[in-house]
C-alpha cells in the first residue's frame, strides 16, 4: 500500500461500501472501516442489505476519502471479493477496532465481521491523489 493511501486510512474510519443487489443494481452504504497491512475490515449485521448482497455476490468496492482537501480531493479505492470472518478471527479484528478508535462499539457486538484484502496498486489507474487497489 502507498504511504498516501495509508495516511487516508489513518485519518478516516468512515468509508463507502458498494455491493451488487440481486437484480444487478448497485447498492452503496457508509460504514466504519479499519485496516492492517493486508486488509480492510468492518462489522455489519447479517440482515442489512449490503451484508445480504455479499452473501449472494462477494464482489465489492470500498472507497475512503480524506476530509483534507487543501491539496485537492484524496481517496483510496479498494476492489475485490470480500470474506466473512470466522469466529476465531473476529476477536483480533475487535481488538484492531479498539486500538484504532479506543472502543469497540456495542452496536457491533453481535455483528458479522468482513475482510477485504488490500490487493495490488493499479498504477496505471491511480493518478493525482487517488489510489486504486485490486485483489
Amino acid at each position: 500500500m502507498t504511504d498516501e493511501a495509508r495516511a487516508i486510512l489513518d485519518e478516516n474510519i468512515l468509508g463507502t461500501l458498494a455491493t451488487v443487489n440481486s437484480d444487478g443494481s448497485a447498492w452503496a452504504t457508509p460504514l466504519h472501516v479499519i485496516y492492517d497491512e493486508t486488509a480492510l475490515y468492518w462489522f455489519s449485521n447479517a440482515d442489512k442489505q449490503h451484508s445480504l448482497n455479499i452473501g449472494n455476490d462477494p464482489r465489492v468496492s470500498l472507497a475512503v476519502f480524506s476530509q483534507d482537501e487543501s491539496r485537492g480531493p484524496k481517496g483510496a479505492y479498494f476492489n475485490g471479493n470480500v470474506e466473512v470472518l470466522t469466529d476465531e478471527d473476529i476477536e483480533s479484528v475487535r481488538q484492531l477496532m479498539r486500538d484504532r478508535t479506543g472502543v469497540f462499539p456495542s452496536a457491533f457486538e453481535n455483528a458479522t465481521a468482513y475482510r477485504l484484502q488490500i490487493g495490488k496498486l493499479n498504477s496505471s489507474k491511480s493518478a493525482g491523489n487517488c489510489w486504486y487497489f485490486y485483489s
